[in-house]
């Protein structure tokens, strides 16, 4: 009678998973006045609202939750990036039964099953920080689009009265913030 042996199979596996998201749109701006006249209101409007210029002529401002906006103001884009990384430590044990003690075949099937398991179990956890990063970033769009729409409208004010400047004598400028109507009279 032949005697039926336990094997105990461990495994572990050891991961760095990195997870990003982001999205990318265009700030309405009107086409008032040149495109570098615009670019330097567009600056001056994102300096006022804590972005800070980087030397390949773009605008970013990370969060506390490590949201990055980043803005280019000569093609008047906006990036919103998010990512996190977490280290995955994972171990797995698993016992066998097998006919011999030493049964290699048994225990190398065995730890391919546990390899799979573990994968399997790492894949998941990187869907879920992949779920976290999204949302964390689909919560701060709602408040950053209002703030990029507003900076975009102060700028529009700005180039309509200068461009009214330069057609001629501004004799009334009278602004609503309420509805975010403009109303410019010059004379020629």
């Amino acid at each position: 009678m032949s005697r039926a042996y336990r094997i105990r199979i461990s495994e572990s596996l050891r991961r760095h998973v990195k997870v990003d998201d982001g999205i990318q749109s265009k700030l309405e701006i009107l086409d008032i006045l040149s495109p570098d006249q615009t670019a330097a209101l567009l600056e001056r409007e994102l300096k006022a609202a804590g972005f800070e210029p980087r030397d390949d002529g773009q605008w970013v401002r990370v969060d506390d939750q490590g949201v990055e906006v980043r803005v280019d103001p000569k093609q008047s884009t906006v990036t919103v990036s998010a990512s996190a990384d977490r280290e995955l430590e994972l171990h797995r044990e698993k016992v066998v039964s097998a006919v011999a003690e030493n049964d290699a075949t048994t225990r190398e099937r065995g730890r391919q099953a546990l390899e799979t398991e573990l994968e399997a179990e790492a894949a998941e956890r990187q869907k879920d920080l992949q779920a976290e990063v999204t949302a964390k970033l689909e919560g701060k769009l709602g408040d950053l689009r209002r703030e990029l729409d507003q900076i975009s409208n102060r700028v529009t004010a700005e180039a309509l009265k200068q461009k009214a400047a330069s057609m001629g004598e501004v004799q009334e400028i009278s602004e609503d913030p309420d509805t975010g109507s403009l109303t410019i009279r010059i004379k020629l």
